[in-house]
C-alpha cells in the first residue's frame, strides 16, 4: 500500500490558484464519461470525490438509521463540495453538521508518510455545498456549517447525539480527533464510515489504533466502504 494516492495534474497544481480547484473539478467531472446515470448519484457526481460504492453505502446507512430510528444528528468531517453530505441529508431527514476548513487539507504529520504532498490541496467550496443541498431539496435549516480547522470548531459545536458519522479527513491527526471527539456521542446502533481507510496511511493508522483500543467495535466492508456500527 502506498502512503497516499498519486497526485494528478501535479505540474498544474504548482501554478494555478488553489481557490480555482472547486470550479476546475466540477468542469472536469461534468464532462466525465464515468458519471452515473441514476439519481441522486448523477446530480452529486460533480460535487464529490468519493467513490460511487462508498456513496451508495452511505445512502444505505442513512436509510438504516431512519428505519431503525437511531437517535441523533448526522456529522460529516471533511465535506469538500457537499456531495456525500447531500446524499445523507436527503435520505435521512434530520440535521446535518458539516465540518471543513474549505482551505484544503491541513499540515500532515510524520504518521501520514508521503501524504504530505496533499497538504493544502483538495480545496472545496461552501457555496457548492449550498447548491447541491438545494438541488436535492434539503431544507436550509437542516444544514449547520462549522467552518475552520477541526481543533477550533469541534470544541464549540453543540451536538448531543449522533446517528451517522462520515469521516473523510485523510490524515492521521484529523481522523483521530474526529473519532475521539464524536464517537462517544454516537448512539448505540449508529454508524461511522471512513472514506480513506486503506487509501491514506494516516487514516489507516488512526482507525487501527481506535479499533485496538475498542475491541468491541468491528470494522466492516461494503464495496470500498469501510464502516462500523456502534455496539
Amino acid at each position: 500500500m502506498q502512503d497516499a494516492p498519486d497526485q494528478s495534474y501535479r505540474a498544474l497544481r504548482k501554478v494555478l490558484p488553489r481557490s480555482l480547484q472547486p470550479t476546475l473539478r466540477r468542469v472536469r467531472k461534468h464532462i466525465s464519461s464515468a458519471r452515473p446515470s441514476d439519481e441522486p448519484y448523477h446530480s452529486v457526481f460533480p460535487f464529490t470525490q468519493v467513490h460511487i460504492r462508498n456513496q451508495r453505502n452511505l445512502v444505505r446507512l442513512a436509510k438504516a438509521i431512519e428505519e431503525q430510528a437511531v437517535a441523533g444528528d448526522i456529522v460529516e468531517c471533511g465535506v469538500l463540495d457537499g456531495g456525500t453530505a447531500a446524499l445523507m441529508a436527503s435520505t435521512a431527514h434530520r440535521r446535518i453538521h458539516l465540518f471543513d476548513s474549505w482551505q484544503g487539507l491541513p499540515v500532515a504529520s510524520e504518521k501520514d508518510g508521503d501524504g504530505a504532498i496533499w497538504s493544502g490541496e483538495i480545496v472545496g467550496s461552501a457555496r457548492h455545498v449550498v447548491r447541491i443541498m438545494r438541488k436535492l431539496s434539503v431544507p436550509d435549516d437542516h444544514v449547520v456549517f462549522h467552518r475552520g480547522w477541526f481543533a477550533d470548531t469541534f470544541p464549540t459545536a453543540q451536538i448531543d447525539k449522533i446517528s451517522l458519522l462520515h469521516i473523510d479527513a485523510d490524515f492521521y491527526d484529523s481522523v483521530k480527533l474526529s473519532l475521539d471527539t464524536w464517537f462517544p456521542k454516537l448512539s448505540i446502533g449508529g454508524f461511522v464510515q471512513f472514506d480513506d481507510y486503506h487509501v491514506f496511511i494516516g487514516c489507516t493508522r488512526a482507525v487501527d489504533e481506535f479499533l485496538g483500543a475498542n475491541p468491541g467495535q468491528n470494522l466492516q466492508e461494503e464495496g470500498f466502504g469501510y464502516y462500523l456500527q456502534k455496539s
